[in-house]
């Protein structure tokens, strides 16, 4: 280290130059004196320089106790600032605080000031609105004084138009002093004007009174009666004025139209409305000056001529025999006056309400005011039109009309709905109350009268003697097209009258009943078109019926029934194509057509004498050949070649496959009957007897020989029924076994010496109670065996079986340790709930067999198998939760 010095220089100049960066590292929390010492020293040689090092930390040091020191001082001086600070804002808030004092208190002398003040003011405005108060009250007492003192000079003058424009101003004035009536003087001056106003009304309507006769004429000043009647207006006077002038010019109507004569029939009721015109155009010519326009004494007039005629109409509708005629044609006039009525007084309808079109106020219409009277003799009417339709039904029934073939409906239909459009007109016209809901019913019964007696009694009666069935068969459809027209028209109809009557009635209005006969129609007219096609068939299907299908000996191509059958569908169907005219009546055709045809084969072949097995694989082909024909139905006739509907496709299909079904039970032969029947059940698991003695008979059984084959079917049945009971009080034991038992510990009622060690824990209460399962089963352990004897007459049903069990999976409890058989006495020796084996050998194959006989026994068996594979499952499942730990 003293031979080179120059080597330590580097280092120490370096601790040197980075004394900030030294002093940082001697600040820093996770300093090291280690570290600190290997960066002064990096190696051996600059260890001679350790005084210097050790010099110049004592002066750092020393440096920093200084730093210290005048922090310190310096705080120190901080702090006495700080009180000083504190002290001098102290004495600041005490000054602030007094100044505020001072203003508070200045304040409260200004707003004592203000308020002094505002008392003066307030008092001053009292006193002036009570002197301009009093002022007005003693001016308006002056006027009312002046003017009652006129008033009475008006009166003793009789001088009607002054005292008129005055009595508004008198109002006024006395209504000004209502408050005021405890002052005597006031309320004798008031009791004085009322008094004048009184006396002025009574003298208004004696002048009145002296300005008609006794017959109604005009006989006085018609302008002092005008300014009279001024004087009546707002008062009692002036409805005692209307009266007395209403009564003298309906006091002849009373007289000429009394009740019982000739001339107040409804046959004469426009002459009542003639008599009101002349009156009102005498009264525009002379009466009308006499009085004010504000009155409206021509209106009022013919409002109260409208009350008497009605009453009159009443009392005289109610008394005599009405006619239909005379009732609509008097009807007619009085709406036809009502309406007059309201275009000559300029009464309009504004937002369903009535008001007056020159300025907007509320008016009475005039209509309603005498047709009302009609209403509730409107049955009559109604009774009328009833009688008509029903006489027009009975017509259309026995005398069929032209049938018009532009049209493709019946021409009946078309005068019948024109009756009803004519008929509808006049009731609107009439009435749209409670009459038009009852003519809507009249309408809904006579469309399904029509239905009933007119359109399926035109539907033919085809049979196979029929020498135009096609023809027919135009004639059906026709008549469906027509019921569907009808059925139109009756909703449209139904939405015409629902907007034309009265809101309160459009509940009432339905046709519900006369869609729903008219629909009835259409089905009866779709019938009416398969019993045709049925009446065509049926030569072939007594052909199928009467062939000795016993003595057949091969197979060949497909008959010659079948042949006839598909022509007569073909013909038939191209004809309802083109006739029917919507296409969901055409679907609803092919569909009952397929249902019928299938239920005729089927009937045709149960009415056969004897069938042998060949015989039956022959029909069965001729089933698929008339399979195909019915496939063909909804495309014969279209443009193009279409694939049927699917819901079509399965109605086919169900059809067919019940004849099939058959068939194949004839194949089966009778010797051994189990055979026998155990088709029959895969054929039909419902087992209907009816159709086990067709198949008996079909194939030549004698019936002697039925009822040994009826037990061997009903034994099967009994054996079924069991093993399904079998089947379910077992799953229910397995349920219970769920809930009872918990998933990690498993009671078992194999005894302790059954079980192995590894899989068993001894119960610490008691060595004699059974042990809890804890491992799991090996593979070896059986879960369901075929054991019983009695499954032999299930097996012949399927056909072979074998011995069937279900294997677990093997575990091991840990390395090393050998696997150790369970078996559980609950479920030892369980039966298949289905009596069919789960191998794949049986059940592959006789499945395929299945599937190469017939969709349906496909059908049978996979659900067979799909119910086989749920219940392994769930009791896989089960021994599973037994395994968990």
């Amino acid at each position: 280290m003293g031979d080179n010095p120059d080597k330590t220089k580097p280092a120490y100049k370096r601790e040197d130059s980075s004394g900030s960066s030294a002093a940082g590292h001697l600040d820093s929390t996770g300093f090291s004196m280690a570290k600190h010492i290997d960066r002064l020293f990096p190696s051996a040689s600059s260890l001679d320089n350790v005084d210097v090092a050790a010099a110049n930390t004592g002066h750092r040091l020393h440096a920093v106790k200084q730093e210290i020191r005048r922090q310190l001082r310096a705080q120190s001086d901080s702090h006495q600032q700080q009180t000083q600070s504190i002290e001098a804002t102290k004495a600041a808030i005490g000054e602030l605080y007094t100044r505020i004092s001072e203003m508070k208190a200045k304040a409260q002398t200004s707003e004592r000031m203000v308020f002094d003040i505002t008392q003066d003011i307030k008092a001053l405005d009292f006193a002036k609105r009570n002197l301009s108060q009093a002022t007005a009250t003693m001016r308006r007492l002056q006027l009312l004084v002046s003017g009652v003192g006129q008033l009475r000079q008006f009166k003793e003058q009789k001088k009607y138009g002054e005292a008129a424009r005055l009595l508004p101003a008198i109002a006024g004035l006395r209504e000004g002093f209502a408050e005021h009536m405890g002052v005597r003087a006031i309320a004798r001056l008031d009791d004085e004007a009322a008094g004048l106003q009184r006396s002025l009304g009574s003298m208004a309507f004696q002048e009145v009174q002296r300005g008609f006769d006794a017959q109604g004429l005009l006989v006085g000043d018609a302008e002092l009666m005008h300014q009279a009647c001024l004087c009546c207006a707002g008062t009692e006077e002036q409805t005692r004025v209307k009266d007395l002038y209403c009564e003298l010019q309906l006091r002849a109507y009373v007289a000429i139209f009394q009740i019982g004569d000739d001339v107040s029939q409804l046959e004469n009721v426009s002459r009542r409305y003639a008599w009101l015109r002349r009156i009102l155009r005498n009264y525009a010519e002379e009466h009308a000056p006499a009085f004010p326009d504000a009155w409206r004494m021509g209106e009022e007039l013919s409002r109260r001529f409208a009350h008497t005629t009605r009453d009159h109409l009443s009392e005289t509708m109610a008394t005599r025999d009405i006619d239909v005629g005379h009732l609509t044609a008097a009807l007619a006039d009085t709406l036809a006056f009502e309406a007059q009525c309201d275009k000559k007084f300029g009464i309009v309808r504004r937002n369903g309400a009535a008001v007056y079109e020159s300025s907007g106020a509320p008016a009475e219409s005039f209509v309603g005011s005498v047709s009302c009277a009609f209403e509730p003799y409107m049955a009559v009417f109604i009774s009328g039109e009833q009688a008509k339709f029903e006489a027009l039904v009975r017509r259309f029934r026995s005398e069929p009309g032209d049938d018009d073939p532009s049209l493709n409906v019946l021409a009946s239909s078309t005068d019948l709905l024109y009756q009803f459009r004519e008929s509808l007109r006049q009731c609107a016209a009439l009435s749209t109350g409670q009459a038009m809901a009852d003519l809507a019913q009249v309408f809904g019964q006579s469309l399904s009268n029509y239905a009933r007696s007119v359109l399926v009694h035109a539907l033919p009666r085809i049979s196979s003697t029929t020498t135009a069935p096609l023809d027919a068969l135009r004639r059906a459809c026709l008549v469906a097209n027509t019921a569907d027209y009808c059925a139109s028209a009756a909703a449209q109809l139904e939405q015409k009258i629902i907007e034309k009557v009265d809101g309160p009635l459009r509940e009432q209005v339905t046709f519900a009943a006369s869609r729903e006969a008219l629909l009835s129609a259409i089905n009866s007219s779709i019938g009416a078109l398969v019993g045709g096609v049925d009446a065509m068939c049926a030569p072939a299907l007594a052909a199928l019926t009467d062939a000795p299908w016993h003595d057949v000996q091969t197979v060949g191509d497909q008959s010659e029934y079948v042949l006839l059958i598909a022509s007569a569908i073909e013909a038939a169907t191209s004809v309802a194509r083109v006739s029917l005219s919507g296409p969901r009546y055409f679907r609803s055709y092919c569909d009952k057509l397929a249902s019928r045809i299938s239920e005729r084969y089927m009937t045709a072949i149960v009415q056969c004498k004897r069938i042998s097995e060949i015989g039956a694989e022959q029909l069965l082909l001729d089933a698929q050949a008339l399979k195909s024909v019915l496939l063909r139905v909804p495309s014969i006739g279209a443009d193009d070649d279409a694939q049927p509907p699917p819901t079509y496709a399965r109605i086919v299909a169900q059809g067919v496959g019940r004849i099939e079904a058959l068939l194949k039970a004839i194949l089966v032969p009778t010797d051994p009957a189990d055979a026998l029947v155990g088709r029959f059940l895969l054929l039909f698991p419902a087992a209907p007897r009816d159709v086990f003695r067709h198949v008996l008979s079909l194939k030549g059984v004698k019936p002697a020989d039925h009822p040994a084959y009826l037990r061997v079917l009903q034994a099967h049945q009994r054996q079924t029924q069991l093993d399904k009971q079998s089947e379910v009080d077992k799953q229910s034991e397995v349920d219970k076994k769920d809930q009872l038992d918990k998933p990690s510990q498993i009671t078992s009622d194999v005894p302790v010496a059954a079980v192995p060690s590894a899989y068993a824990t001894p119960d610490p209460r008691s060595s004699s109670m059974p042990v809890h399962v804890t491992g799991r089963a090996p593979a070896s352990a059986p879960l369901v065996s075929r054991t019983s004897a009695g499954r032999a007459n299930e097996h012949s049903r399927f056909g072979s079986t074998a011995e069937h069990s279900a294997h677990l999976s093997p575990s091991t409890h840990h390395a090393g340790q050998s696997q150790t058989t369970f078996q559980s006495t609950t479920y030892a020796n369980m039966p298949d709930p289905l009596g069919i084996t789960s191998g794949p050998s049986a059940s592959n194959e006789q499945c395929s067999d299945i599937d190469a006989q017939s969709p349906v026994l496909a059908s049978l068996a996979a659900n067979a198998t799909a119910t086989r594979t749920k219940i392994n499952e769930n009791l896989r499942k089960f021994m599973s939760t037994m395994r968990r730990p």
